[in-house]
């Protein structure tokens, strides 16, 4: 008797979802079948038996271990009401919560692989989780906050994340009828932990040994004295500004890092005379020194039980000094022109609201009135004030010639933000990934932002797990700017997504710790029987991610103007369309240079010998805003585009700059081809430089894998919806497309 594939197939899917009760019938089935489509029955037979016999266990990190499972649980498709949803195991373990299905297909590198390394594509690590709610039976939903338990079955357990995505999960079919009662005590007790020793990067630098080359990193950490003398000599004040190591030992002040920047004139028992004047002892630092000799300092409000005035007025003169000014300088006080930080809390709280529907009918509701009610989160307000403070901080440093100092009551939130954007403005080589996050270390992690307190990874209460985003605040005001000027910057905005998403994943230094005294105590700690622990830094993007994956953090048109070679052949290409669509938002045509002057490439911006130029002049009226939808809304399937969007601008832009590199390997070719030497055909970092196999342009830009969330994925659509298999990972993009490469290569190469 034959049977064919697809009733093969259609057998086994049903199977799925009741292996131990299927595979005896599974083997009757079997044992009358003679043939399958042509293939041998054994070998069949043996492929399935090690499908049905396979232990669906998570893929575990050093130091994970399993403290919870359920078994037969549901989960739903996103925005399916319910009525669709895929067979597995539910495992939380100390670093995530984990749903494990017999279909590896996911989990297979020559499949639907996961986009990150450290986590398959079911995964949710602990420090990611926002909310946890129980369904009841009769549909009561209950919301799981710390130190809280449930007594009663739950039917249905609604995960909702900080990365503004919602899973689902249906106990309905478990077994064990206590187990879920017992897992969800569980989980909610490991999701909230009170203090970081709790937090699984405990055990993780316990069980990891990390080599050099592991923790080898091309971003200065700003941990040393060598990084923070080679960026005073990058911006030429080194006469001026000297690295001080009178905290090294935290002494002065537990919210300063160890070695930091300060005016030449102060000695460090100035520094220490003055600190106790200073709310948590933040002396004005230094953040940055323009090429015009002004500088950007930032300190705290002075201590309300201070009346020692002149002490301050001292570290302000010696400022002054500092930059060679004879005005003192500006004094911005950031609660005046920024929002606190209550009210960004705020904000975000009705912003993540309306970005976290899960059903249809909830977002069709929510469509009625998005506009006014995206107003009523004031988010974009937010965004408007912290633009439009960095724009007047660096007015004063540019065209007042005013070195200014940021003030701000704790000296590490919102000064935080507006020194990093006014640095963006100001410095081109903070708009490269390097310099970008370079930034990040300088005025984020090394000067004491509380990450932990802010993105709610440890409370003592569940007012103390409450997101405050400063951080996120920053992101988006970068993508404002990106839009803005679009090719001004090496990375895009699925580099910004993928830095915020890192921000939660728990187990890197980087944005794990309030400062860096919590820092040293904490690995000092693990580690005072064994020995003193490491933890990677989040800039180890090889860690999580492969080549081809990285390659989304590209910027094509910074490529092409960056370039030399590549600028020179763009002047044949000024008039392109592409290129005009891509620069007209951008105040200053950035794809085609500055202004000619008389004949000659030379900026007419250039005074006094500072580049005008590359200084950015960003709008910050509430018009010119946008929503960061890649963000935002990349989970909402209602709201995506298929073939369309932004993702599908930035491929053709990718398809545009390596036709342009084709074009200069063919120029460069016939100017040789009398010489015997050979030329290989030079691959950008770009999606179509990776693999001589990548996909015809308008089949990719038509492929059903293609949505406005891409390179993420939003799920599986529900059955009124298209049916679409999303993927992540550039290397299932490229198999379901068909673009030919064979034009970019040469017969030679």
């Amino acid at each position: 008797m034959a049977h064919s594939k697809s009733n093969f197939i259609s057998y086994i899917s049903q199977s799925v979802s009741e292996i131990p009760s299927r595979k005896s019938s599974f083997k009757s089935y079997i044992e009358n079948t003679d043939e399958i489509d042509g293939y041998n029955v054994e070998q069949v037979e043996e492929s399935a038996s090690e499908f049905f016999d396979m232990e669906l266990q998570p893929n575990l990190q050093p130091g994970e271990r399993v403290i919870g499972e359920a078994d037969s649980v549901l989960k739903f498709v996103p925005y399916s009401d319910g009525k669709q949803g895929m067979s597995g195991k539910l495992c939380a373990t100390n670093f995530k919560l984990s749903f494990v299905t017999a279909d590896r297909s996911s989990y297979d590198s020559k499949g639907k692989r996961q986009r990150n390394k450290l986590l398959d594509e079911d995964d949710i690590p602990l420090t990611y989780i926002d909310a946890i709610y129980h369904v009841t039976r009769s549909g009561k939903r209950k919301k799981l906050s710390q130190g809280t338990t449930t007594s009663s079955r739950t039917e249905i357990l609604e995960i909702h994340c900080k990365d503004f995505r919602i899973h689902k999960f249906s106990f309905k079919f478990c077994v064990n009828k206590t187990q879920s009662k017992q897992f969800i005590n569980v989980l909610v007790h490991h999701a909230f932990p009170t203090k970081d020793s709790l937090l699984f990067s405990h055990e993780y630098a316990r069980n990891t040994e990390l080599t050099g080359r592991q923790l080898l990193c091309e971003v200065p950490m700003f941990d040393n004295i060598h990084d923070w003398e080679e960026e005073i000599q990058r911006c030429k004040c080194m006469k001026n500004w000297r690295v001080a190591d009178v905290n090294i030992s935290f002494e002065m002040s537990q919210s300063l890092p160890q070695y930091f920047v300060v005016p030449s004139a102060l000695m460090n028992a100035d520094l220490q005379r003055a600190a106790p004047q200073f709310k948590d002892r933040r002396i004005p630092t230094w953040c940055y020194t323009h090429i015009n000799g002004n500088g950007l300092v930032r300190m705290s409000a002075q201590d309300d039980n201070s009346d020692q005035t002149q002490l301050q007025k001292r570290m302000l003169d010696a400022v002054k000094v500092a930059g060679n000014q004879r005005n003192s300088p500006k004094v911005i006080d950031m609660a005046e022109c920024c929002p606190s930080c209550r009210e960004v809390q705020e904000s975000f709280a009705k912003l993540k609201k309306l970005c976290m529907s899960d059903t249809e009918r909830e977002f069709y509701v929510q469509d009625l009135t998005w506009y006014s009610s995206l107003d009523d989160t004031k988010w974009l307000q937010m965004v408007s004030k912290c633009l439009s403070a960095s724009h007047n901080v660096a007015d004063y440093i540019v065209t007042n010639k005013r070195t200014v100092v940021i003030q701000e009551q704790s000296g590490c939130d919102l000064s935080c933000l507006v020194s990093s954007v006014v640095q963006i403005l100001l410095d081109p080589y903070y708009r490269t990934q390097l310099g970008f996050e370079a930034l990040i270390q300088k005025e984020w992690v090394r000067m004491g932002h509380p990450f932990q307190r802010n993105l709610g990874l440890v409370g003592q209460n569940e007012s103390e797990l409450e997101q405050v985003p400063i951080f996120l605040l920053y992101l988006d005001c970068v993508w404002q700017l990106l839009q803005q000027f679009p090719s001004s910057f090496e990375f895009t905005e699925t580099y910004l997504t993928t830095v915020w998403d890192t921000a939660h994943v728990g187990i890197f230094e980087t944005f794990l710790f309030n400062n860096d005294h919590q820092k040293v105590a904490f690995l000092k700690g693990a580690g005072k029987n064994i020995r003193q622990f490491r933890l990677p830094s989040a800039w180890k993007w090889d860690m999580q991610f492969r080549a081809e994956d990285l390659s989304f953090f590209k910027n094509p048109l910074y490529v092409i103007t960056h370039d030399e070679e590549l600028s020179e052949s763009l002047t044949e290409l000024r008039q392109m369309s592409v290129l005009g669509r891509c620069s007209q938002r951008s105040r200053h045509n950035t794809l085609t240079g500055p202004p000619k002057v008389n004949g000659s490439s030379k900026s007419s911006t250039v005074q006094n010998g500072i580049d005008q130029y590359n200084v950015l002049t960003p709008l910050f009226s509430a018009a010119s805003l946008h929503l960061w939808t890649q963000c935002f809304l990349r989970w909402q399937m209602p709201a995506q585009i298929f073939s369309g969007g932004t993702p599908s601008l930035y491929l053709q832009q990718c398809h545009m700059v390596e036709e342009i590199i084709q074009l200069q390997h063919k120029a460069n070719q016939l100017q040789l081809k009398n010489t015997s030497a050979g030329m290989f055909r030079p691959r950008s970092d770009l999606i179509f430089g990776h693999d001589p196999d990548t996909p015809n342009i308008t089949e990719l830009l038509n492929s059903t894998v293609l949505t406005s969330s891409f390179p993420f994925t939003p799920g599986t659509s529900s059955k009124d919806q298209q049916r679409f298999t999303f993927t992540p990972t550039i290397s299932t993009y490229m198999r379901n497309t068909s673009l030919d490469f064979d034009r970019f290569l040469d017969a030679d190469d």
